[in-house]
């Protein structure tokens, strides 16, 4: 890592080094490319990036990481990068814990295991149950089978090769939850895993809340030391194969010129490198707006732009405690709905009370984060940027209902408590540059998603995204993945051969 770049020249200058931004610069570092990354904090990782208090670590935006064993395509990643050795991925015992006012289950892994924990809970409607859940994973299997990209003409054929896909593609969790089931108690308790996508089920597309879920169910990991284990790795595999990574930088200017990105401009000095090909892993909305410029852009799709709307933020209280968690029954993630009306929660968050909460405990898999006999809980609550009050005037109010949800859950927490600090959107802001601390990119609706939501190929020339704004979506495993997929278009838009991994996961060249 290096205070300003060492050339005045690079073929590919990566914005931001998130998940996204640092998987597509090593893989484009790997394959030759002469590739700079620029982050504006100090720190790689984006959201991964690991923050120190004292004797603890915390991850500020990240809590678990699907497909983490062997044979997944991150751990392809770094293994191909030579990095592997450095970012350990621990297995999670369970997939996670929901405590209800007056009800709670604990899921595990496994499609029949998890199916089987909600048909003992509600037995009445075991078979609607197993038809809910087996469809969530078809709807997976179908997206993750359907071509990345098709044309008009296509769309016939994919439509009767994928009846299921496409008969929901465009639904809500909601019309799925109410076409299998009739308890409205049921209905919460399937999919009170909303929170990680930031919408409630009336709003959340079904094809989004089904492969996250099913992804999920397939087993979860946590890196060992926390996150940003998982950053340095992808850095470090960067820099091993003669990329750059410059900190505390911030990119003021994607360079236009004749209609094609010709470099970067940073600081506030304008100091500037030239490049032929550039990777935004910054917000989406201003990448175009503000370091393009929507003078250099078509007028549909600026259009276009200006209606995709972003997510909520967050606020996220971290604390450390001497209570022995796991004795008072603590799983790695734990939802905290206050009650089975996700649309109410979701309206109350919005008026700025703690909503879509869930904590994480991360020193079940990672006890170096902590002194022996401590605990971290990472609460995050999904929050509005703007409440009609000014957030820093909230943050006590605020951070004092979080931790009564959970005393509620961790009796004894409140007396245990060794360190409580609170971020709240204007923090996430700040800190990822994100439109008002939008925490999952763009909202997660059925108009947003999948094909829908930003594609990695800009109307630029030369300029690509990569991230939780792009497709796949947001998501840890996703923005690594969608580094994966720029990489590889990058690569094909040079003439250059594509990323010579094998792995059944990685998309085509071309």
């Amino acid at each position: 890592m290096q205070d300003g770049p060492r050339e005045d020249a690079y073929d590919v200058v990566v914005i931001g080094s998130g998940i996204g931004g640092l998987s597509a610069g090593s893989l484009l570092a790997k394959e030759g490319q002469k590739v700079l990354v620029v982050e504006q904090g100090e720190g790689p990782g984006g959201y991964a990036h690991s923050f120190k208090r004292g004797v603890y670590t915390f991850d500020p935006g990240i809590s678990v990481f699907p497909q983490g064993h062997d044979h997944a395509l991150p751990v392809a990643v770094l293994d191909y990068l030579g990095t592997r050795d450095r970012c350990r991925f621990v297995e999670l015992e369970s997939n996670y814990r929901a405590v209800f006012p007056d009800f709670e289950i604990e899921t595990p892994f496994g499609l029949d295991e998890f199916i089987e924990a909600h048909a003992r809970a509600f037995p009445n409607e075991a078979k609607n149950i197993d038809a809910f859940f087996r469809l969530c994973r078809t709807m997976h299997k179908q997206a993750h089978e359907l071509p990345p990209q098709l044309g008009l003409g296509a769309l016939d054929e994919a439509a009767k090769r994928f009846p299921t896909l496409f008969k929901y593609i465009n639904a809500t969790t909601q019309e799925a939850l109410d076409e299998h089931f009739q308890d409205d108690r049921l209905k919460a308790v399937a999919s009170v895993s909303w929170p990680y996508l930031g919408l409630p089920p009336s709003r959340l597309s079904y094809l989004t809340f089904s492969t996250v879920l099913s992804v999920y169910l397939e087993g979860c990991f946590y890196p060992e030391g926390g996150f940003q284990s998982l950053a340095n790795a992808l850095a470090e595999g960067m820099q091993h194969h003669g990329g750059e990574l410059v900190l505390n930088t911030r990119a003021t200017r994607i360079v236009v010129e004749d209609g094609h990105v010709a470099g970067v401009q940073f600081g506030d000095d304008g100091q500037e490198v030239r490049c032929r090909r550039v990777v935004s892993n910054a917000d989406a909305a201003g990448t175009f707006e503000e370091l393009v410029g929507e003078d250099q852009l078509p007028a549909a799709f600026v259009k276009k732009l200006r209606r995709m709307k972003p997510s909520v933020s967050a606020v996220i209280v971290f604390v450390a405690t001497n209570l022995d968690l796991r004795a008072h029954g603590a799983v790695h993630e734990v939802f905290r709905p206050l009650h089975f009306d996700h649309d109410q929660t979701y309206e109350d968050m919005l008026q700025g009370k703690p909503g879509g909460m869930f904590g994480t405990v991360p020193t079940l898999a990672s006890p170096s984060l902590a002194p022996e006999g401590e605990h971290l809980l990472i609460v995050h609550s999904l929050a509005a940027y703007d409440i009609g009050r000014p957030w820093p005037g909230e943050v006590e109010r605020y951070t004092d209902e979080v931790m009564t949800a959970f005393e509620q859950v961790f009796p004894g927490l409140r007396d245990s408590i060794t360190f409580l600090e609170t971020a709240t959107p204007l923090a996430l802001e700040r800190h990822s540059r994100n439109q008002r601390g939008a925490a999952y990119g763009w909202e997660n609706t059925p108009a947003q998603t999948g094909g829908k939501r930003s594609p990695h190929v800009t109307p630029l020339d030369g300029l690509f995204l990569s991230g939780h704004w792009t497709q796949p979506g947001s998501g840890s495993l996703r923005a690594l993945v969608s580094g994966v997929h720029t990489a590889q278009m990058v690569l094909s838009s040079l003439g250059e051969p594509g990323i010579a991994l094998d792995h059944p996961d990685l998309p085509p060249a071309g």
